[in-house]
């Protein structure tokens, strides 16, 4: 076996994500209502535990380009069985921040695996790989906060336990199915936006680094907003009377809503058919949520809101590795997936404690003021740097 198989790699990729979407959105209400802990406490626990992320990600993405991809990949997976399972049994304060960075580290590494293994798939497209793997992302988010709902009854061992399952699952899934020898890229060149391939080089005589720190920096600013939905939104809604069972809700909806929205894209690829627009309208959906959501307290609007939301991170998200990677060239394309991981985890590592701060000191509502101002600045400098390099495309 010489090849990545793209089944085994969606299901990889799912029970990753499962896991991360049990572990990450319950972090804020477990540390705030169980170990009764202040939301900065809380927002400082998340953002070890996405440091440790950017750092897992940025590092297995150099490994990546120099050594064997199954041998880190199980690397990553171990990782994870080991810092899950040490959680069934140790959940208190402040052990359960330290199994939380440890965690992160891990899911870091494993999920910058996943996004190289998708750039190595022979035969499709990358833009069709990553809408593929996305696509099962996000069945994994909601089957993960579906989990939350039903297992997470003030003890947080059962999810534990049952991330530690999945991962077990995945090693075996990885020895099976994976190839075990290093894998290496074929030198073509970078082609139009449906006929993106894995194996492609820079040909363009435009410099691609405005490129990647507009997109980088982009995507810090989308996640540390996003994260307000991940993290504090919970405890704003239980605030205003909700149960964790309509956050749940939304986290479902959220599922819903991108696999009606990539099997659109599929069917029907020229809706936008070029990557740096579908960037602009992904931004756009985005930034708009943000002042949909915090206009009322009514669920209308609430639920309006993770729609706008959804729809934005659906055209947005998995555009950005197919860019990064028809962008870079071969001998970095790991290092540069990491990165699109890395600097996503950074958003991730600012929101909670960024989050948590306005919120302390000011209130929720001014929150999401600043969330949809500054997407707004962000998706308008994305729209200026773009405009040279879409003609490209």
């Amino acid at each position: 076996m010489n090849t990545v198989r793209m089944k085994p790699l969606l299901v990889v990729a799912f029970f990753n994500e499962t896991a991360y979407s049990m572990m990450w959105p319950l972090a804020t209400i477990y540390i705030n209502q169980v170990l009764h802990k202040s939301l900065t406490v809380a927002g400082l626990a998340l953002f070890g535990f996405a440091v440790a992320n950017v750092i897992g990600a940025v590092v297995s993405g150099k490994l990546y380009d120099r050594f064997n991809q199954f041998w880190l990949t199980v690397i990553g997976l171990v990782l994870c069985i080991l810092s899950s399972g040490v959680g069934i049994k140790y959940d208190g304060w402040p052990t359960y921040a330290l199994i939380l960075i440890a965690f992160g580290f891990a899911t870091g590494w494993l999920t910058t695996g996943v996004n190289v293994y998708g750039t190595l798939v022979a035969g499709r497209s990358a833009t069709h790989v990553f809408n593929e793997i996305y696509l099962v992302l996000n069945v994994g988010l909601v089957i993960g906060t579906i989990c939350i709902s039903e297992l997470f009854h003030r003890s947080i061992a059962p999810i534990f336990l049952l991330v530690t399952c999945l991962y077990c699952i995945s090693l075996m899934i990885l020895s099976l199915y994976f190839p075990k020898q290093r894998l290496y890229y074929a030198a073509t060149q970078r082609p139009s936006v449906e006929q993106s391939s894995s194996a492609t080089q820079p040909t363009s005589k435009l410099a691609s680094w405005p490129l990647f720190v507009v997109s980088l920096a982009t995507l810090v600013i989308v996640w540390t907003m996003y994260s307000q939905w991940e993290s504090n939104f919970s405890v704003y809604l239980i605030d205003n009377g909700f149960s964790t069972r309509i956050y749940s809700m939304l986290w479902t909806l959220n599922g819903v809503v991108i696999i009606l929205v990539q099997l659109l894209i599929a069917h029907w690829p020229n809706i936008i058919h070029n990557l740096f627009d579908r960037v602009s309208w992904g931004l756009f959906f985005l930034t708009v949520s943000y002042f949909v959501t915090i206009s009322s307290k009514s669920l209308v609007f609430i639920f309006a809101g993770m729609i706008l939301l959804t729809i934005g991170e659906a055209i947005y998200v998995p555009s950005v590795p197919v860019i990064i990677d028809n962008w870079s060239a071969n001998e970095v394309k790991g290092r540069n997936q990491g990165l699109v991981n890395g600097f996503s985890s950074v958003g991730r590592a600012i929101g909670p404690l960024f989050g948590g701060l306005i919120i302390d000191h000011f209130s929720f509502p001014m929150l999401f003021i600043v969330a949809g101002v500054l997407m707004l600045g962000i998706s308008g400098l994305n729209w200026l740097v773009n405009l040279s390099y879409r003609k490209e495309e």
